[in-house]
Protein backbone atom coordinates (compact mmCIF):
# COMPACT_ATOMS: atom_id res chain seq x y z
CA UNK A 1 0.00 0.00 0.00
CA UNK A 2 1.28 3.36 -0.53
CA UNK A 3 0.03 6.82 0.78
CA UNK A 4 1.03 10.54 0.24
CA UNK A 5 1.50 13.10 3.09
CA UNK A 6 2.53 16.41 3.34
CA UNK A 7 4.12 17.29 7.45
CA UNK A 8 3.69 20.83 7.87
CA UNK A 9 7.22 21.82 10.24
CA UNK A 10 4.94 21.42 13.62
CA UNK A 11 3.22 18.15 12.66
CA UNK A 12 6.84 17.23 11.80
CA UNK A 13 8.06 17.77 15.00
CA UNK A 14 5.60 15.66 16.93
CA UNK A 15 5.82 12.75 14.47
CA UNK A 16 10.20 13.37 15.19
CA UNK A 17 9.04 13.07 18.93
CA UNK A 18 6.87 10.16 18.36
CA UNK A 19 9.85 8.25 16.35
CA UNK A 20 12.19 9.03 19.29
CA UNK A 21 10.03 7.81 21.62
CA UNK A 22 9.77 4.49 20.42
CA UNK A 23 13.68 4.43 19.09
CA UNK A 24 15.22 1.17 20.34
CA UNK A 25 18.39 3.09 21.83
CA UNK A 26 15.72 5.53 23.86
CA UNK A 27 13.56 2.65 24.91
CA UNK A 28 16.87 0.39 26.21
CA UNK A 29 18.32 3.26 28.17
CA UNK A 30 14.92 4.29 29.72
CA UNK A 31 14.67 1.15 31.36
CA UNK A 32 18.35 1.26 33.04
CA UNK A 33 20.23 4.27 32.24
CA UNK A 34 19.71 8.01 31.93
CA UNK A 35 18.46 10.51 29.15
CA UNK A 36 19.28 14.17 28.75
CA UNK A 37 17.29 16.32 26.91
CA UNK A 38 18.34 19.73 25.16
CA UNK A 39 15.34 22.22 25.00
CA UNK A 40 14.31 23.28 21.52
CA UNK A 41 11.22 23.28 20.33
CA UNK A 42 11.40 19.43 18.68
CA UNK A 43 13.19 18.67 21.97
CA UNK A 44 10.03 19.87 23.75
CA UNK A 45 8.00 18.11 21.80
CA UNK A 46 10.21 14.70 22.71
CA UNK A 47 9.63 15.75 26.96
CA UNK A 48 6.07 15.71 26.05
CA UNK A 49 5.83 12.41 24.54
CA UNK A 50 8.35 11.02 27.46
CA UNK A 51 7.65 13.37 30.67
CA UNK A 52 4.66 14.80 29.67
CA UNK A 53 5.68 18.26 29.92
CA UNK A 54 6.92 20.77 27.63
CA UNK A 55 10.35 22.40 28.25
CA UNK A 56 11.48 25.92 28.45
CA UNK A 57 12.06 27.56 24.65
CA UNK A 58 15.02 29.58 24.38
CA UNK A 59 16.19 30.44 20.70
CA UNK A 60 13.92 30.91 17.93
CA UNK A 61 13.90 31.92 14.40
CA UNK A 62 10.83 34.13 13.65
CA UNK A 63 10.61 36.26 10.23
CA UNK A 64 12.53 39.03 11.98
CA UNK A 65 15.45 36.80 12.41
CA UNK A 66 17.47 35.58 15.12
CA UNK A 67 15.49 35.98 18.26
CA UNK A 68 14.94 34.65 22.04
CA UNK A 69 12.09 33.96 23.81
CA UNK A 70 10.99 37.68 25.63
CA UNK A 71 10.08 35.85 28.97
CA UNK A 72 12.12 32.99 29.11
CA UNK A 73 13.53 33.92 32.38
CA UNK A 74 9.63 33.63 33.69
CA UNK A 75 8.64 30.60 32.55
CA UNK A 76 9.17 27.61 35.04
CA UNK A 77 10.21 24.64 32.69
CA UNK A 78 13.69 23.24 32.21
CA UNK A 79 15.73 24.60 29.30
CA UNK A 80 17.39 21.20 29.49
CA UNK A 81 16.92 18.17 32.11
CA UNK A 82 17.80 14.25 32.89
CA UNK A 83 15.48 11.90 32.67
CA UNK A 84 16.13 8.86 34.84
CA UNK A 85 13.18 6.56 34.92
CA UNK A 86 10.29 8.86 36.07
CA UNK A 87 12.65 11.69 37.64
CA UNK A 88 12.83 14.87 35.71
CA UNK A 89 16.26 16.73 36.84
CA UNK A 90 16.45 20.22 35.46
CA UNK A 91 19.87 21.33 34.22
CA UNK A 92 19.38 24.90 33.82
CA UNK A 93 23.17 25.80 35.40
CA UNK A 94 26.49 25.54 34.34
CA UNK A 95 26.53 24.11 38.01
CA UNK A 96 24.56 21.74 37.30
CA UNK A 97 25.40 20.41 34.25
CA UNK A 98 28.88 19.60 35.85
CA UNK A 99 27.59 17.95 38.65
CA UNK A 100 25.11 15.88 36.63
CA UNK A 101 27.52 15.30 34.23
CA UNK A 102 30.60 13.82 36.15
CA UNK A 103 28.14 10.35 36.25
CA UNK A 104 27.16 10.38 32.64
CA UNK A 105 28.52 6.80 30.71
CA UNK A 106 28.29 5.61 27.47
CA UNK A 107 25.34 3.89 28.46
CA UNK A 108 23.11 6.83 28.49
CA UNK A 109 22.09 8.75 25.70
CA UNK A 110 21.80 12.64 24.65
CA UNK A 111 18.41 14.01 22.94
CA UNK A 112 19.52 17.33 21.17
CA UNK A 113 17.76 19.14 18.51
CA UNK A 114 19.72 21.33 15.47
CA UNK A 115 19.87 24.47 13.54
CA UNK A 116 21.30 23.05 10.31
CA UNK A 117 22.51 19.35 8.99
CA UNK A 118 23.90 18.56 5.92
CA UNK A 119 24.31 15.62 3.29
CA UNK A 120 27.29 14.41 5.31
CA UNK A 121 25.68 13.84 8.30
CA UNK A 122 27.06 17.25 10.01
CA UNK A 123 24.96 19.09 12.35
CA UNK A 124 25.09 22.46 14.17
CA UNK A 125 23.57 24.40 16.69
CA UNK A 126 23.36 28.11 16.66
CA UNK A 127 24.54 29.54 19.69
CA UNK A 128 23.27 33.87 20.51
CA UNK A 129 25.52 34.12 23.76
CA UNK A 130 28.89 33.69 25.05
CA UNK A 131 29.94 30.33 25.05
CA UNK A 132 26.52 29.22 24.34
CA UNK A 133 24.99 29.81 27.68
CA UNK A 134 25.06 26.98 30.33
CA UNK A 135 24.41 24.00 28.21
CA UNK A 136 26.58 23.82 25.39
CA UNK A 137 30.20 24.13 27.00
CA UNK A 138 29.08 20.91 28.92
CA UNK A 139 28.18 19.11 25.43
CA UNK A 140 32.26 18.96 24.80
CA UNK A 141 32.84 17.48 27.58
CA UNK A 142 30.12 14.38 27.06
CA UNK A 143 31.39 13.65 24.05
CA UNK A 144 34.67 13.81 25.80
CA UNK A 145 33.57 10.93 27.61
CA UNK A 146 32.07 8.68 25.12
CA UNK A 147 28.31 9.80 26.02
CA UNK A 148 26.35 8.90 22.71
CA UNK A 149 24.06 11.94 20.94
CA UNK A 150 21.02 11.12 19.11
CA UNK A 151 20.03 14.69 16.76
CA UNK A 152 16.03 15.05 16.79
CA UNK A 153 16.29 17.56 13.51
CA UNK A 154 13.13 17.98 10.68
CA UNK A 155 14.08 18.02 6.94
CA UNK A 156 13.36 21.76 6.99
CA UNK A 157 16.76 21.98 8.31
CA UNK A 158 18.98 20.69 5.45
CA UNK A 159 20.81 22.61 4.45
CA UNK A 160 23.12 22.35 0.62
CA UNK A 161 27.38 22.19 0.91
CA UNK A 162 29.36 21.14 3.81
CA UNK A 163 28.46 22.48 7.26
CA UNK A 164 32.41 22.47 8.69
CA UNK A 165 33.10 24.58 5.25
CA UNK A 166 30.66 27.06 6.78
CA UNK A 167 31.44 27.03 10.37
CA UNK A 168 34.70 28.98 10.34
CA UNK A 169 32.85 31.49 8.52
CA UNK A 170 30.14 32.48 10.73
CA UNK A 171 30.55 33.85 14.21
CA UNK A 172 28.81 36.41 17.02
CA UNK A 173 31.61 38.57 16.59
CA UNK A 174 32.08 38.49 12.60
CA UNK A 175 28.82 40.61 11.48
CA UNK A 176 28.73 44.11 11.05
CA UNK A 177 25.19 43.89 12.05
CA UNK A 178 22.49 41.09 12.61
CA UNK A 179 18.68 41.21 11.83
CA UNK A 180 18.40 39.58 15.85
CA UNK A 181 21.29 38.43 17.56
CA UNK A 182 24.27 37.05 16.03
CA UNK A 183 25.09 33.91 16.38
CA UNK A 184 27.91 31.22 16.30
CA UNK A 185 27.64 27.48 15.05
CA UNK A 186 28.76 24.72 17.26
CA UNK A 187 29.32 21.16 15.77
CA UNK A 188 27.07 18.61 17.33
CA UNK A 189 28.14 14.89 16.14
CA UNK A 190 25.51 12.06 16.28
CA UNK A 191 22.56 10.03 14.82
CA UNK A 192 20.49 12.03 12.40
CA UNK A 193 16.52 11.76 13.40
CA UNK A 194 14.34 13.02 10.70
CA UNK A 195 10.52 12.53 10.01
CA UNK A 196 12.10 9.73 7.27
CA UNK A 197 13.58 7.46 10.46
CA UNK A 198 10.36 8.91 12.37
CA UNK A 199 8.52 7.73 10.03
CA UNK A 200 10.96 4.17 9.71
CA UNK A 201 10.44 3.56 13.27
CA UNK A 202 7.08 4.01 13.91
CA UNK A 203 6.00 1.55 11.55
CA UNK A 204 7.51 -1.14 8.63
CA UNK A 205 7.45 1.21 5.80
CA UNK A 206 9.42 2.92 3.42
CA UNK A 207 9.08 6.84 3.12
CA UNK A 208 10.85 8.75 0.45
CA UNK A 209 11.00 13.06 0.21
CA UNK A 210 9.23 14.10 -2.99
CA UNK A 211 8.70 17.23 -2.45
CA UNK A 212 9.57 20.47 -0.11
CA UNK A 213 7.95 23.80 0.99
CA UNK A 214 4.61 25.25 0.35
CA UNK A 215 1.71 28.24 1.08
CA UNK A 216 -1.00 28.58 3.12
CA UNK A 217 0.91 27.43 6.63
CA UNK A 218 3.01 24.80 5.16
CA UNK A 219 5.80 26.74 3.76
CA UNK A 220 9.09 24.29 5.08
CA UNK A 221 6.48 21.51 5.17
CA UNK A 222 7.66 18.02 3.80
CA UNK A 223 5.64 15.69 0.81
CA UNK A 224 6.25 12.13 1.58
CA UNK A 225 6.06 9.05 -0.78
CA UNK A 226 5.13 6.09 2.16
CA UNK A 227 5.06 2.54 1.14
CA UNK A 228 4.74 -0.90 3.21
CA UNK A 229 2.64 -3.59 4.10
CA UNK A 230 -1.05 -2.16 4.21
CA UNK A 231 -1.41 -2.54 8.32
CA UNK A 232 1.77 -0.80 8.62
CA UNK A 233 0.61 2.15 6.57
CA UNK A 234 -2.62 2.44 8.00
CA UNK A 235 -0.48 2.94 11.42
CA UNK A 236 1.43 5.97 9.88
CA UNK A 237 -2.24 7.46 8.15
CA UNK A 238 -3.50 7.42 11.78
CA UNK A 239 -0.35 8.94 13.09
CA UNK A 240 -1.13 11.57 10.66
CA UNK A 241 -4.25 12.01 11.22
CA UNK A 242 -3.24 12.95 15.15
CA UNK A 243 -0.72 14.96 14.58
CA UNK A 244 -2.16 17.20 11.47
CA UNK A 245 -2.78 20.66 12.26
CA UNK A 246 -0.70 20.31 15.51
CA UNK A 247 0.92 23.70 17.09
CA UNK A 248 4.66 24.40 18.99
CA UNK A 249 5.51 22.46 21.69
CA UNK A 250 5.97 24.91 24.88
CA UNK A 251 4.06 27.77 27.07
CA UNK A 252 2.48 30.33 24.57
CA UNK A 253 3.81 32.79 26.77
CA UNK A 254 6.99 31.01 26.08
CA UNK A 255 7.15 31.73 22.42
CA UNK A 256 6.49 35.50 22.33
CA UNK A 257 9.68 36.22 20.65
CA UNK A 258 12.06 39.14 22.30
CA UNK A 259 11.75 43.02 21.80
CA UNK A 260 14.18 46.20 22.55
CA UNK A 261 14.89 46.63 25.99
CA UNK A 262 14.00 42.93 27.33
CA UNK A 263 16.40 41.17 29.46
CA UNK A 264 17.73 39.00 27.12
CA UNK A 265 19.00 42.41 25.12
CA UNK A 266 22.34 42.29 27.55
CA UNK A 267 23.27 38.98 25.71
CA UNK A 268 22.75 39.61 22.60
CA UNK A 269 25.89 41.92 20.29
CA UNK A 270 25.31 43.17 17.17
CA UNK A 271 21.44 42.82 16.98
CA UNK A 272 20.13 46.01 14.59
CA UNK A 273 16.78 45.50 16.45
CA UNK A 274 18.63 46.42 20.19
CA UNK A 275 20.70 49.54 18.55
CA UNK A 276 18.18 50.93 16.68
CA UNK A 277 20.22 51.47 13.88
CA UNK A 278 23.47 49.94 12.14
CA UNK A 279 26.92 50.13 13.68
Amino acid sequence: MRIQITLTTAAAKRIIAKGIKAHPKVQQVRKRGRIVIKGGTTTSAISEELCRKPMKISGMITPKGTQTSKFRFEIDLPHALILKGNQMIPLDSKEAWDKEALDLNPEDLVITGANAFDVYGQAVLMAGSYAGGGALPSFHALLLEGIPFLIAVGLEKFVPGNLWDVIPLAGRKKVDFSYGMSVGLMPVFGEIFTEVEALETLAQVEAYVIGKGGIHGAEGSTTLFVEGPKKEVLKIDQLYQKVRGAGLSGLPRNLVPCARGCPSCKRHIKCLYKFGQRK
